[in-house]
């Protein structure tokens, strides 16, 4: 494997080698799509089923997809396009790390909300420790990356932010690590530790409904036990579908400072740790997108929906068969 020289034009490094520059441009292309798709998907089943708006779940999983969607976007442009004045750089690099780390710490809530309802028994109807969660993490994704757009590119060590993904000094690493890595470090922690509380619940309470399903079953029979259970299995599914799909999005932003660390220290790039965070980085879109498809919240809604129109088509196909019917009587008394 040989080594290539970080040759962006934008602010964003991408390294100057043909086959994963082609690479690169493909998945962001196909992560940027497949987001757009899952986002427009949840504004059709939110609008034929309004009732699925009300899940703060599925509120928060529904913007990630257009927020990761942007990112993409904002990636292909801060990587290709030679910018060339400091505040557009500024701009586009404070916009990509807000884009970046929004989505995970989005994720992230949505753990913490589920954990809170599930473990700590928070009542849903409850607004204020939504808001005070989803404030938090909207904050941690863009109260520290301000320092990009207003402290000087001299306290950076650099002369323009357009040259800043071009780490040579120690300054320019601190001031990386100040503004980016902490930030993505802290709630990656935070959404591992809730990750795992959730998991082994969901491994704890799983057996126990089980357990409780083959009683019911036993003692009152398969028909009683649809109307005395409902559906106690999703609680489980739901958590199950969401759980998971913070932690690609988290190891992706973990393994990327480790990228920036590796080439600062080493002074060269390692193409296959360049493959492997490019992956990662696309599997964040695809991933969030499959958990919005997924969950059995929409799950349900779709299919909800489609049964509807089927019984509408059908009512319909029977009335203009009854129409029918009554015409051809009509017609055969009047020749009578």
């Amino acid at each position: 494997m040989r080594d290539s020289e970080d040759t962006a034009d934008g602010p964003l490094p991408i390294v100057a080698d043909r086959s994963l520059f082609i690479f690169t441009l493909i998945i962001f292309i196909i992560s940027s799509f497949v987001s757009l798709v899952a986002f427009l998907y949840g504004l059709v089943v939110v609008y034929f089923q309004r009732h699925v708006w009300q899940s703060p779940i599925i509120r928060v999983v529904i913007v990630a997809q257009i927020i990761n969607s942007i990112r993409f976007v904002l990636r292909i442009v801060g990587t290709f396009v030679n910018i060339g004045a400091d505040f557009g750089c500024r701009m586009v690099l404070f916009l990509n790390y807000v884009f970046s780390t929004l989505p995970v710490n989005l994720c992230i809530y949505c753990v913490v909300y589920l954990q809170l309802v599930v473990l700590h028994k928070l009542s849903p109807d409850k607004r204020w420790p939504r808001v005070v969660a989803l404030t938090i993490a909207v904050v941690l994704s863009i109260v520290p990356t301000t320092m990009i757009l207003v402290l000087p590119a001299r306290l950076a060590g650099t002369n323009t932010f357009c040259h800043l993904h071009r780490i040579t000094n120690h300054q320019q690493y601190v001031f990386t690590i100040c503004t980016v890595a902490i930030w993505e470090y802290l709630p990656g922690v935070f959404g591992i530790i809730s990750v795992s509380i959730l998991g082994i619940h969901i491994i704890r309470t799983q057996r126990e409904t089980q357990r409780a399903l083959q009683a019911s079953l036993e003692y009152y029979g398969a028909l009683q036990l649809g109307s005395r259970e409902g559906n106690p299995d999703m609680l489980h599914r739901t958590m199950i579908n969401i759980i998971w799909f913070p932690i690609t999005p988290i190891i992706s932003l973990w393994l990327n400072m480790i990228l920036i660390s590796v080439a600062y220290y080493k002074q060269r790039t390692y193409l296959w740790l360049e493959y492997i965070n490019t992956v990662l980085l696309g599997l964040q879109s695809v991933l969030i997108g499959v958990a919005l498809v997924v969950n059995p919240t929409i799950r349900e809604a779709v299919v909800a929906e489609w049964a509807e129109r089927r019984r509408q088509k059908q009512l319909e196909k029977a009335a203009a068969q009854r129409s029918e019917t009554e015409r051809e009587r009509r017609g055969t008394e009047l020749r009578w």
